[in-house]
């Protein structure tokens, strides 16, 4: 099967979010009738020039969603759970058993990844308080989960822990790319699923769905936010 791919991320998000209004009933309509039951979390650094394009062809608001590994302590290129944004915990009870890690080693790396999400809370001007704004911004309300792929999935599985926490309305999650055992992961953990590229294959990247790929630096994350029409600020 060939591979179409997306000019850029901002127009990956605009396609997805056409997909979304042929394939969700009546989603037009209430988006128009009342977007404010309608919301977005954008995963960085990639995510959120989707979710600018997503969200700006169904006019709603979005918000980043900071999801951090915990590192192994001695191979901090990997990780054996996530944390996000408001201190949710998503840990691989499966490595965990074969790492043979003693309860101070992975107390520990949980302080270090908690601290990690507080600077760059700040950096993109936010502070420990933001958490109590979720349960307005995902009580009763159907939330969409963006980033510009998805690989293992385990820091969406993370993500979506933590909305399931604050009682939506429904879930979707939204993505360009994906590999379909990972789109299996999320069968019944979700409300619907959109992703336009889904590979059946052994080996699979991200960035092959992509005409120009790049890795996004925090900078340009903080940039497009604070220029944006559509950021939750």
């Amino acid at each position: 099967m060939s591979i179409i791919p997306y000019e850029s991320r901002f127009s990956a998000g605009e396609i997805l979010a056409n997909a979304l209004i042929k394939k969700i009933p009546n989603l037009n309509q209430n988006l128009t009738k009342n977007n404010d039951n309608y919301f977005a979390f954008a995963i960085p650094n990639g995510g959120v020039a989707v979710a600018e394009g997503f969200c700006s062809t169904l006019k709603i608001k979005y918000d980043l969603l900071i999801v951090r590994k915990i590192k192994i302590p001695y191979n901090p290129e990997a990780g054996f759970g996530s944390i996000t944004t408001d201190g949710t915990i998503l840990l691989n009870e499966g490595l965990l058993s074969q790492l043979h890690l003693k309860k101070e080693q992975i107390d520990q790396s949980i302080r270090i990844t908690r601290q990690e999400i507080q600077e760059r809370l700040i950096f993109y001007g936010k502070d420990s308080s933001q958490n109590i704004f979720y349960a307005n911004r995902i009580l009763n309300k159907t939330i969409f989960l963006l980033d510009d792929g998805l690989a293992s999935g385990y820091t969406m599985l993370a993500a979506i822990k933590m909305i399931k926490n604050y009682n939506p309305k429904n879930l979707i999650i939204t993505v360009p790319t994906a590999p379909l055992n990972t789109i299996r992961l999320f069968k019944d953990k979700v409300d619907f699923i959109e992703c336009p590229n889904i590979r059946n294959t052994a080996w699979f990247a991200v960035a092959d769905a992509y005409k120009h790929w790049y890795d996004v630096p925090e900078t340009e994350v903080k940039n497009l936010i604070q220029k944006s029409q559509f950021y939750n600020k």
